[in-house]
C-alpha cells in the first residue's frame, strides 16, 4: 500500500513540475514586457525555456517507445 501510495505521489510530481514551469516561464515572459529582468529571472526564463522542448520531446519518445 505505502508502494502504491508514493507511486501516486510521483506521478502526480512529474504531471505538476512540467505544467508550474510552463506557468513560471509565462509570467517571466510577462515581466519581460513591463521590465528588464534581472540575473536570476534572466537564467530561469532560458532554463525553462531550454527545458520545456527537452521534456516534451522526451515524453513523446517514451510515450512512442523509440529506442
Amino acid at each position: 500500500m505505502t508502494v502504491t501510495f508514493l507511486e501516486n505521489i510521483k506521478e502526480l510530481s512529474t504531471l505538476l513540475l512540467p505544467v508550474s514551469c510552463v506557468i513560471y516561464r509565462r509570467q517571466l515572459k510577462l515581466t519581460k514586457w513591463k521590465r528588464k529582468l534581472t540575473k536570476g529571472e534572466l537564467i530561469m526564463y532560458l532554463i525553462t525555456s531550454c527545458v520545456i522542448p527537452v521534456y516534451a520531446i522526451t515524453y513523446l519518445m517514451l510515450l512512442f517507445g523509440v529506442e
